[in-house]
């Protein structure tokens, strides 16, 4: 098995597919995830989900990790393992 990610939302005109598989091997954290998209994204990817003030996810945009919000596990440093379904979602708006 593997880890999957699936992005929706305006964040997949980042990204040439919608969605990816990545190897879950011991230690592989959601930092280790987001460096690995990096790779495979458009160059605004990083700043559009980096603060680059702090380092951390910026606030607008959530990460869910198996229907769980990654901030309210422990955000860039939740371990990661196989079967986990990542889930980047941009922000909604409306009214």
């Amino acid at each position: 098995m593997a880890v999957c990610v699936d992005i929706v939302g305006y964040a997949r005109s980042l990204f040439d597919r919608p969605r990816y598989s990545f190897e879950a091997r011991r230690g592989f954290t959601l930092k280790g995830l987001m460096e690995e998209l990096s790779k495979l994204a458009r160059p605004d990817f990083r700043k559009r989900i980096y603060d680059a003030a702090t380092g951390k996810m910026n606030e607008h945009i959530a990460v869910f990790i198996n229907s769980r919000e990654a901030r309210s596990l422990r955000g860039l440093d939740t371990e990661l393992k196989d079967g986990d379904v990542v889930t980047i979602l941009p922000p909604m708006a409306g009214g």
